[in-house]
């Protein structure tokens, strides 16, 4: 007890008894932001042929910038710093060796995920990123989910009609195999993005806008009533290509042709909300989750009311739905291009309100004219493609001979 004095000394002394003013706190999110950028402006350097500016931009990348960062990183997750520490070392020594573009771009991919997962980290993930990871989860398989439903029961209805249903067999058979091999498909694109020889950025940024492009076809045609018409009836035509034959088989194949091309947008879809997600991946998969029970029950509701059940209702949602993650993916597209040195950046930083990089991720809302910039296009584009649709569909008006 006698020495409690004498420590409460020391700690006043400590606190008060120095003459220097106590160090400002670091704003970690903003040095990695910053090094983040500075190593995007690196690269466009070397790739101008300027190898010593291109160096001394990566060394205070890393000196100036993400060295401030590293002490609370460092209690929250030491491998990472140091496995970061070594990527920017092989940056700054691939730069001072002259090696090939692709390799350097290759490095600052591996950098900028690290940095993006370090601010994550200090970041935190709210209720928002979580909200939107679990909604994009549920929303993808749930739409894809319906359209491949509505058609195993077109086809069933086709069969029902034409007086074939000893065919159905070869229906559910189609519809198993075309599951499985989504499935499949899934699993070896997961494989083959972790093997691929060009940098996680890149492939983020073509995934993406792959992804950007079928979401905006999809969008369209869901507003388009003459396009599933004409859907409509080719699917029909090779339906009853396939009776004439009496086989199984050809059944079969038309239903696994039509539900797999579903499979292998749901597998893109999800590879780029994989990505956006990151530290809240796990809710993506809740989401995903959810979406499987609600399908399960649409489908024991769609075959037990077929027509009766106003599945119609739900595609304008789906529709809006399916425009924001299109707005969403290009956002992160152009901002993975970005990373990877092959667009510059003009960064607002400072200029618009600080954003969770969990809610950025997913909703491609990165503080950079070019990416906003992107976004708002394709925001225009969307309206204007409602407008024109709307202005089609809009019933004439006119008196009746």
């Amino acid at each position: 007890m006698r020495r409690l004095p004498l420590i409460l000394t020391l700690l006043v002394l400590t606190l008060f008894g120095s003459g220097h003013a106590a160090p400002a706190p670091v704003d970690v999110p903003a040095q990695l932001r910053t090094a983040q950028e500075l190593v995007s402006t690196s690269l466009r350097e070397y790739a101008r042929g300027d190898r010593e500016a291109a160096f001394r931009t990566a060394r205070s990348a890393y000196l100036d910038h993400f060295e401030y960062a590293e002490p609370p990183l460092r209690v929250l997750n030491p491998d990472l710093i140091l496995e970061m520490e070594y990527r920017f070392a092989d940056l700054r020594n691939g730069m001072q060796a002259g090696a090939p573009l692709t390799d350097l771009q290759r490095i600052a991919g591996d950098i900028g995920g690290s940095l993006r997962t370090a601010e994550a980290i200090v970041s935190g993930t709210g209720v928002l990123a979580p909200a939107l990871a679990a909604t994009g989860g549920f929303t993808i398989l749930f739409r894809e989910g319906l359209e491949a439903a509505l058609l195993i029961a077109a086809i069933l209805a086709y069969l029902a009609s034409s007086r074939n249903g000893r065919l159905r067999a070869g229906v559910w058979w189609g519809a198993a195999a075309a599951a499985l091999a989504t499935a499949l498909t899934w699993v070896v694109a997961t494989y083959l993005i972790r093997l691929a020889p060009v940098s996680q950025e890149l492939l983020s940024a073509v995934t993406s806008l792959i992804a950007v492009a079928v979401l905006f076809s999809l969008s369209f045609w869901l507003l388009q009533q003459g396009d599933r018409k004409r859907s409509a009836e080719f699917m029909r035509a090779r339906l009853g290509r396939a009776v004439q034959s009496g086989s199984l088989t050809a059944i079969g194949l038309a239903t696994f042709t039509s539900i797999y091309r579903e499979g292998l947008e749901t597998v893109l879809f999800y590879q780029a909300l994989a990505v956006a997600s990151g530290p809240v991946l796990n809710y993506m998969y809740l989401g995903l989750g959810v979406a499987v029970l609600a399908l399960c029950a649409v489908f024991a509701l769609l075959f037990r009311f077929g027509r009766r059940l106003p599945t119609a209702r739900l595609f304008p949602l789906l529709v809006g739905v399916t425009a924001a993650f299109a707005v969403a993916f290009i956002g992160n597209g152009v901002r993975a291009f970005q990373e990877a040195g092959w667009l510059p950046v003009t960064n607002l930083y400072g200029v618009l309100p600080p954003i969770n990089p969990n809610v950025s991720a997913l909703t491609g809302l990165h503080p950079t004219v070019e990416t906003l910039v992107a976004q708002l296009l394709l925001l225009l584009v969307y309206l204007a493609g409602w407008l024109m649709v709307r202005a089609r569909t809009r019933p004439h008006s006119g008196v009746r001979a």
